[in-house]
């Protein structure tokens, strides 16, 4: 069933350029991915590129749902090419600017761009210059970003000037959604989020980070018994080394408790510590307790191998910026995640947790660099063992046990005592 919006969107979608922005599950995608289909089968001869982030999710937000269109299986997620009704179709991710030599050269008649805001510009501009075929067209699809996105202010805010058309959708324009999933989805979702993600709207991000965080999301105590335990190390040689430690059981809500800290800040202390000292630090503190992992910036290599030789089960931590702080974020407007009122420096780091305002004049989200050592703890211990934002997800054990078996050999817990 498509809406009036859908509807409207694939009729009017004649131009050169044409985007859908909006809210998430709104509708845009699908709307876009009929109108890329209707090109394909009645649009002028020639190649065509799909652009994504990277080939893992062209296959997860377009291929799935074109091919539930088209009929037939998707090309494997490692294909690099394959033919819709006689056309070369390429497939390319955008992750930087080095992507603009796989965009290079090409001659297309139709371009698909899969969020679009997150593609670098360069891409873009290349891609945008590669069609060249008389009639070509574009479609694309983004979530907003601050209003400051160079997409916001070249492209949409001067699209009367160029040969452009832009589609925007929010939560309420899918017909498909339940009220109840609705109304769930928009209580997960607080200030920027919830500007960009539910109203659909080029939201600047200022302010607190974690605005939705008060005194629910904290406790005197741990309110049920843990099933196990991990943890979460940010490491600095001149900045501060943090840890935080959460006690998890899937089985009742909420789930997350932060149940411990640790923080040395050399410049408070006057002195700094070795890898070997903050190691023994922080051993000291998981030692009693089964640690199922802790994660760790991926560039502490030394660091980490201190943890390694005294058998803590070290990962590398997921290190997105934005997409953690958007899973701490709903965990924490969900109360799934809560803090023990003992964690008083992690505290403190969460309430004065804000939004760099001169980079997003720029048009850049990301947070001020300072006193936020605690605060990436969290992020690494939140994204790396519950990136969809909730525990006991079959992803969310294969983050643990089979990585770690990838790493050691085996997956057993650590217990402390050796």
């Amino acid at each position: 069933m498509f809406s009036e919006k859908q509807i409207l969107s694939i009729h009017e979608s004649t131009r050169r350029l044409n985007i859908w922005v909006g809210a998430i599950r709104s509708g845009k995608t699908y709307a876009s991915i009929w109108r890329f289909v209707k090109f394909l089968r009645n649009g002028p001869p020639g190649d065509v590129m799909i652009v994504g982030v990277n080939r893992t999710t062209i296959q997860r937000n377009v291929l799935n749902d074109l091919y539930n269109i088209v009929g037939g299986n998707p090309p494997t997620s490692k294909s690099t090419e394959t033919q819709l009704y006689g056309r070369n179709v390429y497939f390319v991710g955008a992750h930087d600017e080095s992507s603009v030599r796989a965009i290079q050269g090409a001659t297309l008649a139709c371009a698909y761009v899969d969020e679009v805001t997150c593609i670098p510009a360069p891409c873009w501009k290349m891609l945008t210059g590669r069609l060249s075929v008389k009639g070509a067209q574009l479609f694309a699809t983004c979530n907003p970003e601050g209003p400051s996105h160079w997409l916001k202010k070249d492209y949409i805010d001067r699209s009367s000037d160029l040969d452009m058309a832009v589609f925007n959708f929010t939560l309420d324009d899918n017909p498909s959604l339940d009220e109840s999933y609705k109304e769930a989805i928009k209580k997960e979702y607080t200030g920027v989020w919830y500007q960009r993600f539910i109203e659909g709207k080029w939201a600047f991000a200022h302010g607190l980070i974690y605005d939705s965080f008060d005194y629910t999301n904290l406790v005197d105590e741990p309110k049920n018994n843990a099933t196990y335990y991990i943890a979460a190390a940010d490491f600095g040689i001149s900045n501060a080394t943090a840890c935080v430690v959460a006690a998890v059981n899937p089985k009742v809500w909420p789930q997350i408790t932060i149940v411990d800290e640790y923080y040395y800040d050399s410049i408070q202390r006057g002195r700094s510590q070795t890898d070997a000292e903050l190691a023994d630090d922080v051993y000291k503190m998981l030692r009693y307790r089964g640690i199922r992992a802790i994660y760790i910036d991926p560039s502490a290599a030394g660091f980490k191998m201190e943890l390694r030789n005294r058998n803590l089960p070290v990962l590398d931590a997921s290190n997105d910026v934005l997409e953690g702080i958007r899973c701490v974020s709903k965990l924490i407007s969900q109360k799934n995640l809560v803090i023990m009122k003992s964690c008083r420096n992690l505290i403190d780091c969460i309430q004065s947790y804000v939004w760099d305002h001169k980079a997003a004049d720029k048009g850049i989200d990301k947070p001020l660099k300072k006193f936020d050592h605690l605060a990436d703890s969290l992020r690494y211990l939140c994204f790396s063992a519950f990136p969809r934002g909730i525990a006991g997800h079959a992803d969310d054990h294969r983050s643990i046990d089979s990585i770690r078996e990838e790493i050691y050999g085996e997956a057993p817990f650590f217990a402390g005592g050796y």
